[in-house]
């Protein structure tokens, strides 16, 4: 699933959502070109970051570090570069797995499970062709709510951009979330909600 989209036609979406005229290109020297190109990138991953996306959902299988962690586990492994999150660590890499026990410091895994460790995380898409369509609404409507007061200087902009952002998020969560299987609850998940 591609698309021509594109950083300005993401920014432009989001200028229409705060009913702003449109930049050129993102990369122009005018105020809100500069807003977007400041901030496209840390709010795009954050964005990412926050929700499995399927099309951003990766796995891979680390070789443990040559060095071990001081104390505490017996491996340690480097996460990918374009990771932004790592999911559940589970035993084979599978969503329906057992939990493996694990810490995340300094951009490594430190645990007891040994080599090669299958795991699944968000990756950092940058290319926006290969996002979802309504995932692509919904980080327009998430810049339009981080950058509203900045382009605007209405706080009633900033409100609207942030109650659009929270509909067209749960839309799309929910549309993501219809792909594929969905994830086994876990037993002891089930019980600590019981009690």
């Amino acid at each position: 699933m591609t698309s021509a989209m594109t950083e300005t036609g993401v920014c432009n979406m989001a200028l229409d959502i705060l009913h702003e005229g449109p930049i050129s290109s993102i990369e122009d020297d005018e105020p809100n070109a500069r807003r977007f190109k400041r901030n496209f990138d840390a709010l795009r991953d954050a964005f990412l970051a926050a929700h499995p996306w399927n099309f951003a959902v990766s796995r891979a299988s680390l070789a443990a570090s040559a060095d071990t962690p001081f104390f505490g586990w017996d491996y340690k492994y480097l996460l990918p570069g374009d990771c932004l999150r790592l999911l559940p660590l589970k035993e084979g890499g599978l969503f329906d797995g057992a939990n493996i026990a694990h810490e995340i410091e300094n951009g490594h895994i430190l645990t007891d499970a040994p080599a090669p460790l299958k795991i699944r995380y968000v990756r950092r898409v940058a290319e926006l062709g290969l996002w979802s369509p309504l995932a692509v609404t919904a980080f327009a409507s998430f810049l339009a709510a981080n950058l509203a007061h900045a382009v605007t200087g209405k706080a009633s902009y900033a409100q609207f951009a942030s109650g659009r952002y929270d509909n067209e998020l749960k839309r799309a969560r929910r549309i993501d979330g219809l792909q594929g299987s969905l994830e086994r609850a876990d037993t002891n998940d089930v019980i600590a909600v019981r009690g």
